[in-house]
């Protein structure tokens, strides 16, 4: 199965500085997520990545379907928290 194409979006190569901030910022969006939505800035701040990279792993993300925005603020999607449930990242 990890043999067929894909025609969607590709994950950056393991251990590039976009594969790392795209996994932190899901895990944040995912596993620490204010109430609804998270305010870009503030997770920037929170994960101590430049509001740059934070931005760009966010438009890849929603790419490939596992986050959503508007201008200030984001949100994991359905896609990411269903994937979670299913490879509990956390006990």
């Amino acid at each position: 199965m990890h043999d067929q194409p894909n025609a969607g979006p590709q994950a950056p190569a393991p251990g590039s500085r976009a594969y790392e901030v795209q996994r932190i910022v899901l895990l944040e969006l995912v596993l620490a997520p204010p109430r609804h939505t998270d305010d870009v800035a503030e997770l920037a701040a929170r994960s101590g990545e430049p509001r740059a990279d934070v931005e760009a792993a966010l438009q890849a993300l929603t790419e490939a379907g596992l986050a959503a925005r508007d201008e200030r603020v984001a949100w994991a999607t359905p896609a990411a928290r269903y994937c979670e449930a299913l490879y509990r990242l956390c006990p």
